[in-house]
Order: structure tokens, then C-alpha cells, then sequence
């Protein structure tokens, strides 16, 4: 009876121990778990944090070199008459300043942001070399050397709205490096007022402004708060009128055409 009553008592602490070591091994178990859900939890939000300080980057700055043919069918030759030509600058550059506004916090499949571009400053310098031969103004008192045609030089100020597409290509692919890189795509409609001076063969200046409307389309690409771009922008109606009267007092229709080269700084 004792033997069996022994039997009984190290069977119990037996299956007593199994059962408490595989208590342990479970309460183990349970703590990786939660240890490793923790550990990707904030490996997410770390993530998260990475893609927002490159998402934030939504004020530009570009800094240009700029192509542009300036061309009128309205030039005055004299007597009322008016001639067609088109000149070609000799050196460009320009400035732009603006912001994307997007129109939703999260990206469309992870990859695409749409939204809307406002540049308050787009400053264009551009000079023009003197054409020749310089063809003649004739005046009602004697000939004079066409203005339009002599060295000039144009300061342009404008502003601009329009829609963009911001892509992340390669988000998807979770590797930091490849997240910062970005392409853009948008088009601009724009008002902008601008100054000609123009040198004559007396090396007297003399003034025309103009203003209207442009509309601009291009592309950049960047990575992080560096990039790239391509934009052709076209001022197909620019009303400008000459300040010197005596060179005729119409108005006239000029149109610019700009393919700007440009380095972008986001911030």
C-alpha cells in the first residue's frame, strides 16, 4: 500500500512539473512575441518619420538658365507700318520661388501625391545682342536706327498657380535611399510684368514694358532637397508699348518663348 501510495505522489509531481515547465516555456514565448511586435512597432513609426521629413519638402527654389526667343509681327518701321522679326538672347537666367500644396496627407498607393503648385516669385533677366544690319526707323523729321533692333535687355516679374504630380517611385521597396528620390511633373498658368531698355547707336536707353499672361509645363527630378528640371514656358501674348513716343505710341504684340534649364533646392 505505501509503494503505492509513493507511485501516486511521483506520478503527481511529475505531470506537476511538466505542467509548470510548459507554463514557462508558453509565458516565454509570449514575451518574444510581445518584445518583436514592440521592436516592428517602432521601426514603423521611425519609418513613418523618415517618409514625412522627405514628404515635407514642398517649398522649391530653382535657380535657371534660360533659352528665350522674343518675336513680334507689330515691330513699327515708320509711316505707320509694322514688320515681323524675331531675336534670340545671348544670356538668361532666372528665379523661382513657390510651394506644392497637396491635397491629401497619404499617397496614393503609397507612391503618388496630387496637388497644387503657387509660385509667388519667377524673376527672368535676358539680353539680347544687337542685330545686324540694324535696319531704320523713319520718323517725321529723319531716319533713326530701328530701336528694337540695337543691344536690350528685359527684367521680367511674374506669378503662377497650377496642378503637379509628385511621385515616389520607389517607396515601396522600404529602403531608405531610394525613398528620397522624387519626380514631378506640372503645368503653370501665370501674369507677369516686364521691362525692356534699349540701347540706340547714341548709347541713349531708352523703355518699353509690357505685361500678360504665360502658361509654363515641366518636370524635375530630385532627391532629397536636391534635383533637376526642364521647363519650356510660352508668353504668347505680351502687350508691350515703347515709352519714347516718337517711335510710335500703338501698342504692340510680342510673344516670348523660354525653355529654362534649372537646379532645384527643396526645403
Amino acid at each position: 500500500m505505501k509503494k503505492f501510495l509513493f507511485s501516486l505522489f511521483a506520478l503527481a509531481c511529475v505531470l506537476t512539473g511538466n505542467a509548470v515547465e510548459s507554463g514557462d516555456t508558453t509565458r516565454v514565448t509570449t514575451l518574444n512575441d510581445i518584445i518583436a511586435q514592440e521592436s516592428k512597432t517602432k521601426t514603423d513609426v521611425q519609418y513613418e518619420q523618415h517618409l514625412r521629413s522627405i514628404r515635407n519638402q514642398t517649398t522649391f527654389l530653382n535657380i535657371s538658365y534660360n533659352k528665350t526667343k522674343l518675336s513680334s509681327d507689330e515691330f513699327p518701321i515708320g509711316g505707320g507700318n509694322v514688320a515681323t522679326n524675331e531675336f534670340k538672347n545671348s544670356l538668361g537666367v532666372g528665379i523661382q520661388w513657390g510651394k506644392t500644396f497637396n491635397f491629401h496627407k497619404k499617397p496614393l498607393g503609397n507612391v503618388l501625391f496630387l496637388g497644387l503648385d503657387y509660385t509667388w516669385t519667377d524673376v527672368n533677366f535676358n539680353q539680347y545682342k544687337v542685330a545686324d544690319p540694324t535696319p531704320n526707323f523713319n520718323t517725321d523729321y529723319e531716319i533713326k536706327p530701328m530701336p528694337w533692333h540695337h543691344k536690350k535687355m528685359s527684367i521680367d516679374y511674374g506669378m503662377s498657380v497650377g496642378p503637379s504630380l509628385t511621385l515616389y517611385p520607389f517607396t515601396p521597396l522600404r529602403k531608405n535611399a531610394s525613398d528620397n528620390i522624387r519626380l514631378q511633373g506640372y503645368f503653370h498658368l501665370g501674369y507677369k510684368a516686364e521691362v525692356f531698355m534699349i540701347k540706340n547707336v547714341s548709347d541713349k536707353t531708352q523703355y518699353a514694358w509690357g505685361h500678360g499672361l504665360y502658361t509654363a509645363f515641366g518636370g524635375n527630378l530630385s532627391y532629397n532637397f536636391f534635383g533637376i528640371g526642364v521647363e519650356v514656358r510660352n508668353d504668347n501674348s505680351i502687350n508691350v508699348k515703347h515709352v519714347e513716343k516718337e517711335y510710335g505710341s500703338q501698342k504692340m504684340k510680342f510673344k516670348e518663348q523660354t525653355t529654362r534649364i534649372y537646379l532645384q533646392f527643396r526645403f
